[in-house]
């Protein structure tokens, strides 16, 4: 058993500080000891409990004393808890900075993303990890995105890890039976629709060769713990691209402190959607994994992607969502399992593509991204994958999406809201919910690229060579 030191910051109600000691000592740790501080009031004093009952009152008057106390802890890992937050918490094999609480049970959604807003979540680190960064922080910024920073600070090497969706007492996807009746003549028709390409079914496993594909504009203070994340996978990738798109002074120092990773630039900037359908027309992996520049994932995200499609045979998954803000705010977003219900029901938003993993064959047969697209590119390719493919999301926050000014999403000409994002949204879901009229006819749906733009050229500047397409 992994021995552990549970710290519980504020004042604790004392029926659910009993309940939270019962649940980590039910969770496979060796429960060392309990330390309850209040940080508002430190001159209030610390209680420290040891189990199975011997409980100590110490007087506390800066915090100085407070680290002193932290410093004397010998277990292997801490965890830091909220007081009378939900209780959710991490199996005890960890990477060594990993959430420790998320959202009690939740109903996964049928169709579309739900958020589900929190106060606070606790986390659990390596002990050494712990005494590394708490002495750099306030009491009141003992959060896991400040110790995450703080560590970055100290350039301490640790992983990112979550935990999974706890829905096991509510309701799974209610439209999780409801998909789309495909006759073999119209299978066949959508599978060969691109005359160039010859589909050689090759379904992603746990061995295929992967590639992590980064389009990056002036995300340079992102990058790094981007491509950190990446490097440290559980399932080491097979190649690492960031694809710059037209900047003046492409990422270059920042790529090269990582060997393996490769930096590709386009002399145009165009948008994510042709860069990133240009590196999977050039390279020759069997599936390609999405990152946004400044987003980050959890250590272990590529080794459960691969998992839940060799065990699905679905050729595009992604992963559940924990949105980022500038505030250190973590707000948990959850997606649907079976994506191709949920679509086959409406056009929703039951996948978020950055988090995805995807098949080179999946690409080729639907002809592409739709490069003409400067947002939305990402919406228009799943509303036409479901048509052609098995679609899932895995049950685990793997994922760490920034929100934040400037980017597509947010900026005023572009973003969520903006009218012409709007405008295209509703033109993509009028012709998806064609589609799936013209399917239940018997009849082929129109999965051509909505708007597609010429190939644009990349250009070699630094790192890694790739597995190129012949």
């Amino acid at each position: 058993m992994v021995s552990l030191t549970l710290i519980i910051l504020g004042e604790c109600n004392p029926d659910w500080e009993i309940k939270a000691i019962g649940t980590w000592q039910n969770q496979a740790y060796d429960l060392k000891q309990v330390i309850s501080l209040n940080p508002s009031i430190l001159d209030s004093g610390i209680t420290i409990y040891t189990p199975p009952g011997n409980w100590g009152e110490f007087k506390i008057v800066s915090l100085a004393s407070v680290l002193k106390i932290l410093q004397t802890i010998n277990t292997e890992l801490t965890a830091i808890l909220p007081a009378n937050r939900q209780l959710n918490f991490l199996p005890p094999k960890l990477t060594n900075l990993a959430l420790a609480s998320l959202p009690p049970a939740v109903e996964l959604p049928p169709e579309t993303a739900k958020q589900y807003p929190v106060a606070s979540l606790g986390w659990i680190a390596s002990t050494p990890l712990v005494k590394a960064a708490l002495p750099h922080l306030e009491i009141n910024c003992w959060t896991f995105l400040a110790v995450g920073r703080e560590l970055e600070r100290q350039k301490i090497a640790f992983t990112w890890g979550t935990s999974k969706v706890n829905y096991e007492s509510c309701k799974l996807n209610n439209c999780q039976s409801k998909t789309l009746n495909f006759s073999s003549k119209i299978l066949d028709k959508i599978n060969m629709f691109n005359s160039n390409y010859a589909k050689t079914n090759h379904l992603i496993t746990g061995q295929s060769r992967v590639l992590a594909v980064i389009p990056h504009y002036r995300c340079e203070q992102f990058l790094h713990r981007c491509l950190q994340s990446l490097v440290a996978q559980t399932r080491p990738l097979d190649g690492i691209v960031v694809i710059d798109d037209g900047s003046e002074s492409p990422p270059i120092d920042i790529v090269r402190e990582f060997p393996g990773v490769t930096l590709l630039a386009s002399a145009l900037n165009v948008g994510p959607y042709r860069l990133i359908q240009q590196a999977i027309e050039l390279t020759n992996y069997d599936a390609y994994l999405f990152q946004d520049a400044d987003d980050w994932s959890s250590a272990n995200r590529l080794e459960l992607l691969l998992a839940a499609a060799e065990n699905t045979g679905a050729e595009l998954v992604g992963t559940q969502e924990l949105r980022v803000f500038e505030d250190d705010m973590l707000l948990p977003v959850v997606y649907p399992l079976n994506v191709s219900a949920a679509l086959a029901e409406k056009p929703g938003h039951p996948l978020l593509h950055p988090t995805s993993l995807v098949s080179r064959d999946l690409v080729l047969r639907l002809g592409g991204f739709a490069t003409g697209l400067r947002f939305s590119g990402d919406s228009e390719f799943l509303l036409r994958s479901h048509f052609a493919a098995k679609i899932v999301n895995i049950p685990d926050f793997a994922y760490f999406r920034r929100h934040r000014d400037g980017s597509l999403t947010t900026d005023r000409q572009t973003g969520l809201n903006a009218p012409v994002r709007l405008e295209l949204i509703q033109q993509l879901k009028s012709r998806a919910i064609a589609n799936t009229a013209a399917v239940r006819e018997g009849k082929l749906p129109d999965l051509r690229p909505l708007k597609t733009a010429e190939a644009i050229e990349l250009n070699y500047i630094t790192g890694s060579s790739l597995n190129w397409a012949s």
